[in-house]
């Protein structure tokens, strides 16, 4: 989904006039020009979603780091906000497959809830795996089973745990958890899996592009399914301003070829995508 991180009522000013005379400053006092709020809409996954009476109830994790998700702080209950969706595709659970691994980094991660709640449904076991720089980097409801600092799956995670499903956890410093990278915990894994589980695992991972391209790198090595989740900056998030553009291999009309000939093209992550197979990510 997009969400407006402003005011909705700049919508009802949008087709304000000023006048500007000659020789004269024009006397500007809308508040999108006055004050310091984010003009684009903000792109978010969804980390869960209910039907209920009154409507559709979307759950989002974020994290402050700008003008716009500043001001998504500010929110009180029942406080309107502008919001498009749905937009783009989702992660597949294919038919020959029942066996997931989820890896999230950081604001990677709500995507991930989301995914382990369609899991269950579709009766599939598996396993998340949870990484961040910091303890207090880590956005989810800590269970009272402390993770295991050798990096054996635990009931851990709330958001996880409710869909049967459990978790490693790491962390660069070491403060929770497994020390060092997601990857570390994902290739563990792996090899304690037999080569008939392996067959029937899929790998889904959103996060940091560095992260996803290893993560990639992995599965591909073990001959495991990978779908990734893009998490490039949307401004429309509907194909119009060509902004979220990934380098695809395709041979089909390409706009270019890598240094070793590869034939690759553009496809928009809003439209296209989000979630893309991994093997055809020029990375």
């Amino acid at each position: 989904i997009q969400l407006g991180c402003n005011p909705t009522e700049l919508a009802n000013h949008a087709d304000d006039v000023v006048e500007w005379l000659p020789g004269q400053k024009p006397n500007i006092q809308q508040v999108e020009a006055t004050q310091h709020l984010a003009f684009l809409r903000r792109p978010f996954s969804l980390a869960g979603r209910r039907d209920t009476e009154e409507g559709a109830e979307l759950d989002i994790v974020y994290r402050v780091v700008g003008t716009g998700t500043q001001w998504l702080e500010t929110l009180a209950t029942g406080q309107a906000i502008d919001l498009i969706g749905p937009l783009g595709n989702v992660f597949a659970l294919p038919e020959d497959k029942s066996i997931g691994l989820l890896v999230g980094g950081g604001v990677g991660l709500p995507p991930m809830f989301y995914l382990a709640e369609a899991m269950k449904a579709a009766h599939w076991t598996g396993c998340a795996f949870v990484g961040a720089t910091t303890r207090d980097l880590l956005a989810f409801d800590w269970l009272d089973v402390a993770p295991d600092p050798a990096g054996t799956p635990a009931q851990s995670v709330r958001q996880f745990a409710d869909h049967g499903m459990p978790a490693v956890i790491t962390t660069d410093d070491g403060s929770v958890g497994l020390r060092g990278l997601i990857t570390d915990g994902l290739a563990k894994y792996i090899a304690s899996q037999s080569e008939a589980e392996r067959s029937k695992t899929v790998i889904y991972t959103c996060g940091p592009e560095p992260m996803m391209k290893a993560v990639a790198t992995i599965a591909k090595q073990n001959g495991i399914a990978c779908q990734v989740c893009m998490e490039q900056a949307m401004a429309c998030g509907m194909g119009t301003c060509q902004s979220c553009v990934v380098k695809m291999r395709e041979a089909s009309a390409p706009h270019g070829t890598t240094p070793n000939g590869t034939p690759w093209r553009y496809r928009l992550a809003c439209t296209d995508g989000p979630v893309f197979d991994a093997n055809d990510v020029i990375w």
